[in-house]
């Protein structure tokens, strides 16, 4: 008794020679390329699950973290569009106000982070 090819995992050993002569020389090609696909998204799924349930719980807190920061963010960006479309020289009033808030915190960053990178550079360590 002859086990069915696709409850295995991967593609079959061999194509028999009826279906490569049926449907010619490319049948054997065309076989374990969609064997192989289902496995690679059978490992994909089992990843994924193996990743989901090995998560600690720094992960997660950092996951719902960064989500609500991303969610604030389109509404915030949604918020200044819709103030440009109800009162545009508010909106652009507002939208030039947060571009000048990043500007003088990103140079801010660097001159902290210049700082920092200038402090540890004299320090001695011994290890």
């Amino acid at each position: 008794m002859q086990s069915d090819p696709f409850a295995e995992s991967g593609a079959p050993d061999s194509v028999p020679d009826d279906l490569v002569a049926h449907y010619g020389a490319d049948a054997r090609k065309t076989i374990r390329h969609n064997l192989s696909r289902r496995s690679r998204l059978a490992k994909r799924a089992r990843r994924a699950r193996q990743t989901v349930q090995g998560a600690d719980s720094e992960l997660w807190q950092t996951t719902a973290l960064l989500f609500f920061l991303a969610v604030v963010g389109v509404c915030g960006i949604g918020g200044l569009v819709y103030a440009v479309y109800l009162w545009p020289r508010v909106g652009v009033s507002l939208i030039a106000g947060v571009g000048v808030l990043f500007t003088f915190s990103f140079f801010m960053a660097r001159r902290i982070t210049r700082r920092r990178a200038e402090a540890s550079e004299t320090e001695i360590s011994l290890f």
